[in-house]
């Protein structure tokens, strides 16, 4: 097998990477448009039901380039998870502004997805407007799905009518130290579908955005057989630093792909032994874990980058308020203004050093997601 790479040097990828980054969602849907257009994408965008916090429109948008032809094709995701959607976005903006990561991309389609879940990006939420976690929604729900009987047990003190309740806060540090932290870490972020109002929870059924992710791809990816799926995040792991995270199996040929590819960077969640106690659990229904349904009769290269932020206990702690807040609280309070102010914080830094690391690492991750196109 052969891959090529762009013979291109890696400073004529630069933008000036902090200007890519947007201070609302108004101004990075946008900056994404226009973008867009400017760079001769065709845009098509699907309109949430529901306004933003000054009465603006809130949608998922997608730009797509390329040959409608072409054989493969690049998907990049933003706003999966509401307050990411400023990291994604300005991936995708950088890439729209980059002629030579687009002359990276000449022979292959590009289909841009800027704000998965456009209610969560303008209201400052990671879930969407039914308290969903898009993360745990893509699944089949025609099956069985999974239970998470801890989190069940766990849900009064995670969602307590007083975020202060004290006895709340140690009986979730009792169980912690019981059970040590990787249990704790499952019961939480493994995802639920029991609790509408609690933490990660998944759903019994398709979300709006589900319903517009799977449809929008399926008529722009009508005819390539291979499609390249980087989904982006931040809130894990040490400042700036990615987390390149697939879910295949060392049985699948795509793991040994990807591997070669990437090097060490790139891991997979189906290899428990490639993760410490940094990443300990599996949860059920990411959307790069349902690509091969999604897109049936292709072959796909579904991964996510995490860019990290701050500490797992004030990321955690400011989700857990976050839900609290909209569970029991009033977002207009002073008290309510803090929490979210708290969330925009762990989830986006809005420092240079931060925005520059996040795009050199983008600039990475998309020149050799060009390499597994052409493997």
């Amino acid at each position: 097998m052969v891959i090529l790479e762009p013979s291109i040097k890696r400073d004529s990828y630069r933008v000036n990477a902090p200007e890519l980054f947007s201070k609302t969602y108004p101004e990075a849907r946008t900056r994404f448009l226009d973008g867009a257009l400017a760079a001769g994408f065709d845009v098509s965008s699907e309109a949430l039901p529901i306004a933003g916090p000054e009465g603006e429109e809130l949608a998922m948008d997608f730009a797509v380039g390329g040959s409608g032809d072409a054989d493969s094709a690049l998907v990049v995701i933003s706003g999966t998870h509401g307050p990411e959607g400023y990291t994604g976005s300005a991936c995708q903006l950088g890439f729209l502004k980059s002629p030579e990561l687009q002359a990276a991309y000449e022979s292959h389609r590009v289909v841009l997805v800027h704000a998965h879940n456009p209610f969560g990006f303008a209201w400052m939420r990671r879930t969407t407007e039914g308290n969903v976690d898009l993360n745990r929604n893509y699944v089949d729900f025609s099956a069985s799905l999974r239970g998470n009987p801890e989190y069940d047990r766990l849900h009064h003190a995670f969602v307590p009518a007083d975020l202060d309740d004290a006895e709340a806060k140690q009986e979730l540090a009792d169980y912690r130290e019981q059970n040590g932290p990787v249990a704790y870490m499952a019961a939480m972020l493994g995802g639920q579908r029991s609790h509408a109002d609690g933490l990660f929870y998944g759903d019994t059924k398709a979300t709006w955005s589900q319903e517009k992710m799977v449809s929008g791809l399926q008529k722009h990816l009508a005819q390539q057989k291979r499609v390249v799926v980087i989904d982006i995040h931040t809130g894990l792991g040490p400042y700036g630093v990615p987390y390149l995270v697939h879910g295949y199996p060392k049985t699948d040929p795509r793991f040994g792909v990807m591997a070669e590819v990437f090097g060490e960077v790139m891991r997979s969640t189906a290899v428990q032994e490639e993760f410490d106690e940094d990443l300990p659990v599996d949860p059920e229904g990411p959307i790069v874990l349902a690509m091969d349904w999604v897109l049936p009769g292709k072959e796909t290269f579904a991964y996510v980058i995490e860019y990290g932020t701050y500490p797992p206990d004030e990321v955690l702690g400011a989700h857990i308020a976050d839900n609290w807040l909209h569970a029991h609280g009033e977002l207009n309070s002073d008290q309510g203004k803090a929490i979210k102010a708290e969330l925009r914080r762990v989830m986006y830094p809005e420092f240079d050093d931060w925005k520059t690391m996040i795009w050199d690492e983008a600039v990475d991750a998309l020149k050799k997601s060009a390499r597994v196109l052409s493997y």
